[in-house]
């Protein structure tokens, strides 16, 4: 490679998914710091190129606070304490305000002790004699404020207060202090976050641990290093290494543990560039709910970061409208439907999504996903993409003392390539326990719908027709007061003998209903022996005898359109 090129030039390349989390991010401190594509760096297909003398001179430790901040402040408890404070202001406008004395001492309370977190209070510590009249901090803070009396005074600290928290400096270190506890702490332990740097400026720490290694290293010449970066393989030494163990969930601490590798030779190290890259991986991650996403989809730099691409306004439109929906799978189908996947339906490459989830234990760990060509070309199938789509404007349902998202369980499903009749019997099952989800019937028939697709079923008819037949015999039952009450043990039996897939039970027993009432037996029951798909159409003329079809398929397909 020309001396020249190396001088200019960092080239950053595509590796695996932290590290490419780490570039997407770094792109977008490029864009923050208005630098020109083209001119200060260069996206070639999987290479990233910035001129050094740019890099050198790029205020990368403000950039970080800068974008960290810009992308989490609308989910800590400073911006919550904020809008707190502005509706006091309000209330004092209100002829009423005696009125309203439970409330606002209630929020009062609220913004004292949210306020007088540890973590506030060291990082007021950190700026205190960078900021004007510090003091309402402390004021704020004191027992004494919880009780405050409902007058001028208590107008004028509010109005303090409000300045105070707002200034940006104040605003940027306590937004910061929830950001690195709720956030960055999920993906690595090191610099601000370690125990003894608590009472430490952050951005110092920052600067110290990340930056500053950098901007020496790329002054360095490394000729004479003898190690290597485990990531990029840029020659590293002591002085520059940095042990991966900082990130959580992919070492043992190596500086305690040596014995985890060979010969107690620890060759686990980073070089500082790729240390810095992967201390951007929360600014690469999108946040959805509980859950942070990455769509590893590494052809190239550009397509990494438009897949990836973060707006603000829309993640929380979406976090709103899908409250009721876990985040990971609305997600992944959104990917899916994205334009930008077009290109991996042609080629057929198979695209690694990454979610770095909190579980009910609040245990964070990573979990992977793979789209491939057959997943996409699934969706591409109207039935499911109906479904899907009719299930994602639904709340969460109530199965015994779960609440399930039955959006989540089918793409879940999907993605694990495993069928869906556990969870057509759960929604059977319980629609058949309880009246008032007898609403559930009709959304087993859409899942068994999705079934039927994915078992290759191309007549949709053959449903159509299974879950009439099923309508027709409960108009007959019906003749007898209480249908559901009278003939709940036989509709589990069905139910039963379908989920253990003993369809001549199934048919016997429905054979012995027709032949009680005298009926014809219609071509659909033979089916259930005969067709590859007969235990699609088995538990669809069940959904017609729990009465989905004249209950719940006009009302509910109305509402779908």
């Amino acid at each position: 490679m020309d001396k020249e090129y190396v001088d200019e030039y960092v080239d950053i390349l595509t590796g695996d998914f932290l590290k490419n989390s780490g570039i997407v991010a770094f792109v977008g401190l490029l864009k923050e710091n208005d630098a020109q594509i083209g001119a200060d760096y260069f996206i070639q297909d999987n290479k990233l190129s910035i001129k050094k003398d740019y890099l050198k001179n790029m205020p990368l430790t403000d950039l970080y606070f800068r974008c960290m901040v810009k992308r989490y402040k609308n989910h800590t408890v400073i911006k919550r304490i904020i809008e707190q404070v502005d509706y006091l202001l309000k209330v004092f406008s209100f002829d009423d305000i005696r009125s309203y004395e439970k409330e606002i001492q209630e929020k009062l309370a609220y913004i004292s002790e949210r306020l007088s977190a540890a973590s506030f209070k060291t990082g007021i510590e950190t700026i205190k004699t960078k900021v004007y009249n510090v003091q309402v901090f402390y004021d704020v803070t004191s027992k004494s404020f919880k009780k405050s009396k409902i007058d001028e005074n208590l107008h004028k600290k509010l109005l303090e207060l409000k300045l105070f928290l707002e200034d940006d400096t104040v605003f940027e270190t306590l937004c910061f202090k929830n950001i690195m506890y709720n956030y960055i702490n999920k993906f690595w332990e090191r610099s601000f976050l370690l125990r003894n740097n608590a009472k430490k400026d952050m951005k110092e720490c920052f600067q110290a641990d990340f930056v500053d290694p950098l901007l020496k290293y790329l002054d360095e010449d490394q000729s004479k290093f003898k190690d290597q970066c485990i990531d990029c393989g840029q020659p590293i030494n002591n002085k520059y290494g940095v042990s991966i163990s900082f990130m959580n969930d992919f070492a043992d601490d190596l500086s305690r543990k040596k014995s985890a590798i060979f010969n107690y030779n620890v060759d686990m190290n980073l070089c500082p560039m790729c240390t810095f890259l992967y201390s951007l991986t929360p600014l690469g991650f999108l946040m959805y709910n509980r859950d942070f996403i990455f769509v590893n989809q590494n052809g190239s730099v550009e397509d990494l970061c438009r897949v990836n691409d973060h707006n603000v306004n829309l993640n929380l439109a979406e976090i709103q409208r899908d409250v009721g929906v876990n985040g990971k799978y609305t997600k992944i189908y959104q990917i899916i439907e994205n334009a930008a996947l077009n290109e991996q339906k042609k080629s057929k490459v198979n695209i690694q999504v990454i979610t770095r989830s909190i579980s009910n234990n609040d245990k964070v760990q990573y979990q992977f996903d793979i789209l491939d060509h057959y997943l996409v070309s699934l969706l591409e199938e109207p039935g499911i993409r109906k479904s899907l789509e009719f299930f994602k404007k639904k709340n969460v349902v109530k199965i015994g003392d779960e609440f399930v998202s039955v959006f989540k369980e089918i793409v879940k499903r999907l993605l694990n390539k495993t069928n869906m009749y556990d969870l057509i019997y759960l929604l059977l099952k319980q629609s058949i326990e309880s009246s008032e989800a007898s609403y559930l019937a009709y959304y087993a028939s859409r899942v068994i719908e999705v079934q039927y697709i994915i078992k290759g079923g191309k007549n949709m008819n053959e449903l159509y027709h299974a879950r009439q037949a099923g309508r027709d015999l409960r108009r007959e039952l019906g003749k007898v007061d209480k249908v559901d009450d009278a003939y709940r043990g036989t509709i589990y039996q069905l139910t039963n003998a379908l989920r253990v897939d003993n369809r001549i039970k199934f048919v016997d027993t429905v054979l012995r209903l027709y032949t009680s009432l005298k009926l014809p037996v219609p071509f659909s029951i033979s089916r259930v022996l005969e067709a590859e798909n007969g235990l699609e159409i088995g538990y669809q003329f069940l959904t017609g005898l729990k009465g989905a079809y004249d209950s719940f398929e006009n009302e509910e397909d109305s509402k779908d359109e």
